[in-house]
């Protein structure tokens, strides 16, 4: 989890391609041996609701990595969510045979307040297994919200498992989140909110179901509610999370960010071919733009310079990568002009990102977009900075189809244990776009609380002529990797710098016709969506042992299920669904239908980057 940057060579900017500024090292324990250990606590009766038994997630499981050599006091815990009323009585966790007590357990709301704690003193050397730590009396957590479990080992020396979240665990109700893995070092006082590789602290709760209502109770239905497992999770920010900024961002249903990076009007003709592929926003213009022409069209612009009408303050582009995490003093030098920290070397991205939140008018939304620094060489926390501090909406730049660098050992290499060179049918796939949204998600504190949005190439965008050009079906699948993950808007990267078309326009011209009438389509098909992709997501609904990922949204009591493929090769695929006694489901964009059996979709992607929207058929059966 703890790991430093190393520094390796500088970064240098040709166009938009980079190259590695920090080899990014994290230290990883050595492999341990599993054995069974006897348990300190019985394992729960997990069954749900008859008994309203206390039920655990992770029950007795043995991490993978029993003994981490860190040995810095650390605080560690678990988000969890609930999908019924109920209580936690006991925090729990995996002890190594090093991981000295006393350990203070807490349960914590995710806007940073201390429901309760409650301390396991030192055991004996040796102990090693499962401890139960019971609170002073029993909390109660309201369904669907969010809490953070957590015990202080004060020594380090704790058990982990790297991508050991990388997906949500549940029991009956109880439900660890993807991504829920959270650690602070420090003194205690703070709540954890930093995050590594997914990675599993193997910290739990006992929680115990509220006991159902007598059916015939005023007030309460007689049938209906969420399944086991089944929760509402709303989009990032909220569906008007725009509406409280100057100049704001629409906020109606209908509106779903697609824009173009970096581009330039000058005559109203410019406008005109935007709108025609599907763009309705813009990301950055050229200084000599004509920003009036934009709003005229009704195309918000968020841009780094103070053009007339605009709905966002953007920051510098990727201050992560050429100044670093780090609050040295900036000299007022951009990449190129020479030191750009003082002292030289030193790293100032917190600095020119803070100036140039404050040079915004108050109001302003703003804009900050990071790369490879956020994503893969930086530690959890100094990442986190960048993202929660100066931003209000954040994206990051990998580019996963086209990098020639993305699959080493230090970028793509990291989502791997051990780390070492992706293969390229690891590398390039849409599956890691989605990854990058889960990335920033994974850092933003309070969890959900802003929008992240997607990068996506549609050329060539680096200056090696021999690298990659992505296709029009590797930007829809990145696209709707990305919109599967949560991103709450699109931003195309639409700059050529190498492959035998140089253009900065290749939504416009000649050197973006293969890829056009595709990009076109899929933005139509985006627009058509949007009240859909501004819905609600239902999270635990929709489930598959095929190599496909999924969300589901409601809208207007209709179920929409989001599938992807996220590995090569061609599959038959079973795709289980709850909340829906459909019979048959439209396949959106493909002019055919599928039977719903059971509640089962049976349905074949082609290749890596088969994408198939289904909307089912008649209402819920949640109610919602």
């Amino acid at each position: 989890m703890r790991h430093t940057l190393a520094p390796a060579r500088r970064i240098v900017r040709t166009g938009s391609s980079f190259r590695a500024g920090h080899l990014r090292v994290s230290f990883t324990a050595a492999a341990a041996l599993a054995l069974l250990v006897p348990l300190l606590m019985t394992a729960p009766n997990a069954a749900f609701p008859a008994l309203a038994a206390s039920i655990s997630v992770l029950e007795d499981q043995v991490p993978q990595t029993l003994i981490d050599p860190d040995t810095a006091q650390v605080e560690l815990g678990t988000t969890f969510s609930s999908s019924e009323d109920g209580t936690v009585s006991a925090v729990r966790f995996y002890k190594s045979v090093d991981n000295l007590g006393p350990h203070v357990v807490k349960l914590w709301s995710t806007d940073g307040q201390v429901l309760a704690t409650a301390t396991l003193p030192a055991a004996a050397a040796g102990t090693e297994g499962w401890q139960s730590v019971e609170l002073p009396k029993p909390v109660a957590i309201a369904k669907d919200q969010s809490y953070i479990a957590s015990y202080i080992a004060p020594a380090g020396r704790y058990s982990s498992e790297n991508y050991g979240l990388a997906k949500s665990k549940s029991n009956g109700p109880l439900t660890l989140h993807a991504d829920g893995g959270v650690y602070a070092y420090g003194d205690g006082t703070q709540m954890p909110s930093s995050r590594y590789k997914s990675t599993n602290y193997f910290v739990d709760v006992s929680f115990t179901p509220a006991p159902a209502e007598d059916p015939g109770t005023p007030g309460r239905p007689a049938a209906g509610g969420l399944p086991a497992g089944v929760s509402v999770r709303a989009v990032d920010g909220g569906s008007d999370y725009y509406a409280k900024f100057a100049n704001a961002l629409p906020t109606t249903a209908d509106y779903f960010p697609v824009a173009v990076w970096y581009e330039s009007l000058t005559d109203a003709n410019d406008v005109g071919l935007d709108q025609a592929v599907g763009l309705n926003s813009y990301l950055e213009l050229t200084p000599n733009s004509n920003a009036a022409l934009a709003t005229q069209a009704g195309m918000p612009a968020i841009t780094t310079w103070d053009a007339p009408g605009r709905s966002g303050a953007l920051l510098p582009d990727e201050v992560d990568m050429w100044a670093g995490p780090g609050s040295s003093a900036w000299s007022g030098k951009w990449p190129g002009e020479g030191p750009i920290c003082v002292p030289e070397n030193s790293r100032c991205g917190y600095t020119i990102q803070a100036s140039q939140k404050a040079a915004a008018a108050p109001g302003s939304m703003i804009f900050a977009n990071y790369g490879k620094g956020v994503t893969f060489w930086e530690t959890d926390s100094e990442a986190a900075r960048f993202v929660n501090e100066y931003p209000n909406v954040v994206s990051a730049d990998n580019y996963w189809f086209t990098d020639p660098n993305i699959c080493g050992v230090s970028e793509g290499g990291t989502l791997v244990f051990p780390q070492r060179v992706l293969s390229q049918d690891e590398c390039r796939k849409a599956a890691n776009y989605g990854w990058t949204i889960d990335r920033v998600r994974s850092l933003v504190s309070p969890a959900a609380s802003k929008p992240v949005w997607a990068f996506i190439e549609v050329g060539h965008p680096f200056s090696e002529d021999d690298a990659p050009t992505i296709t029009a079906a590797q930007i829809k699948a990145a696209v709707w990797s990305s919109l599967i993950h949560g991103a709450r808007g699109i931003i195309y990267f639409n700059h050529n710098f190498g492959g035998g078309c140089v253009s900065q326009h290749v939504l416009r011209d000649a050197c973006g016709a293969q890829i056009r009438p595709g990009v076109t389509a899929l933005n139509a098909q985006i627009k058509s969506l949007a009240p859909v992709l501004n819905a609600p997501f239902l999270d635990g609904a929709a489930t598959s042992a095929g190599e496909v990922e999924l969300s589901v949204r409601v809208h207007e009591g209709s179920l929409y299920l989001f599938a992807a493929a996220t590995a090569s090769g061609s599959q038959r695929v079973d795709l289980s669904l709850k909340c829906s006694n459909a019979t048959s489901a439209a396949v959106l964009g493909e002019n055919r239908s599928v039977p719903v059996v059971n509640g089962v979709i049976a349905d074949t992607f082609a290749d890596g980057n088969a994408v198939h929207l289904y909307q089912l058929n008649g209402s819920n059966s949640c109610g919602l």
